[in-house]
């Protein structure tokens, strides 16, 4: 979104949320540069605390300037609904919704706090300033990043700088520097580049991993589930939180792109009766265009018997994770799931 840090100050709430946590924090430091509150006129205070602190330290008259700014950080780790309005025009109460870990159990509630935060910021006539990924316009906005730095960017690896970075904005906003420093002033930044420099984000590492699986390359997903785990002792934690998760995401979207294949049509292009068929999360409608295109080379040689046998296998080494079923070690399990998953699909 376009934000005014001299807009936001005029007002007496602001919320500072979004996916995006880099542009989430440049919007907090312009806030405050906008302001320019004397430090005995800043309070910085943590979401967890008691919501009638905050408003009885915003409330209070300033010191030695015009303004009284109270900072929030991690505003989501407070499940209350406070009344925000009634502060004085001196104060400022600025609420920042920093990024949080967790599940997707954890992120669903989350996103419902954050939404009953924006409401009560409303209420009280607050600003409400959100940055959310557009994966849709991100490799626009990852050749305006190249260009700003001196740099011309390839379609193909603004594509895979796209794919690496999650779809996050954030993220390329910070290995963009990198690679302005590994090719050097005026290059051309190619595949092999962003190979080279970017360090991918673990969404990407396990869409290669189901790639490779599905694609029969054992040795490559061999490589890329070590690199997920990190270590042996680590690999039931990192299967539950991510890896089995994600896969499952993944496979998801694969079913609904076996579905466009045999109906002879591309995802953003379904007719209604296919779209029909879609869950709301995940949609292959609504992803990236090269997340869609990847999903739609692998469904082709999927047959729809053949996902639903993937989603055996992955219900499986759950149980033997969480010791419903007889199993080995984590690492073990997570192995044999890959070699079964591949058999499966390339017998």
């Amino acid at each position: 979104m376009s934000f005014s840090a001299e807009k936001a100050a005029q007002s007496r709430v602001v919320m500072l949320c979004g996916s995006e946590p880099l542009l989430v924090r440049r919007a907090l430091g312009e806030l405050l540069e906008a302001v320019h509150p004397d430090e005995f006129d800043l309070e910085s205070m943590e979401g967890a605390g008691d919501p009638t602190q905050w408003l009885a330290s915003a409330g209070t008259a300033p010191f030695m300037g015009e303004r009284r700014v109270v900072v929030v950080r991690n505003l989501l780790r407070c499940d209350a609904e406070p009344d925000l309005g009634g502060l004085p025009d001196s104060a400022l109460l600025v609420l920042v919704a920093d990024e949080e870990t967790g599940d997707d159990a954890r992120q669903s509630r989350l996103k419902t706090i954050r939404g009953r935060w924006e409401k009560v910021c409303k209420a009280a006539g607050g600003l409400v300033a959100a940055f959310d990924s557009d994966p849709q316009s991100l490799q626009a906005a990852i050749k305006a990043e190249m260009s700003r730095l001196g740099l011309i960017i390839t379609p193909k690896a603004a594509e895979l700088f796209a794919e690496m970075t999650g779809g996050s904005l954030s993220r390329v906003l910070e290995e963009s520097e990198k690679l302005a420093l590994f090719v050097g002033a005026g290059a051309q930044v190619r595949e092999a580049d962003v190979k080279a420099v970017v360090v991918a984000s673990r969404e990407w590492s396990v869409f290669r991993l189901v790639d490779a699986t599905l694609l029969g390359r054992v040795g490559e997903a061999l490589r890329h589930l070590r690199y997920l785990v990190g270590s042996s002792t680590s690999a039931e934690d990192a299967a539950l939180r991510n890896i089995l998760p994600n896969m499952t995401r993944n496979l998801r979207l694969l079913w609904q792109a076996r579905l466009c294949v045999e109906a002879g049509t591309w995802p953003n292009k379904a007719p209604a009766e296919v779209l029909a068929m879609f869950p709301e999360k995940p949609n292959l409608a609504k992803e990236p265009e090269y997340r869609q295109r990847s999903m739609m080379t692998l469904a082709r040689k999927a047959t729809l018997p053949t996902i639903a046998h993937q989603f055996s296998l992955l219900s499986d080494a759950d149980a033997r994770l969480k010791g419903l079923l007889p199993g080995y070690s984590g690492m073990e399990t997570l192995e044999e799931l890959v070699l079964e998953m591949s058999a499966s699909l390339n017998d």
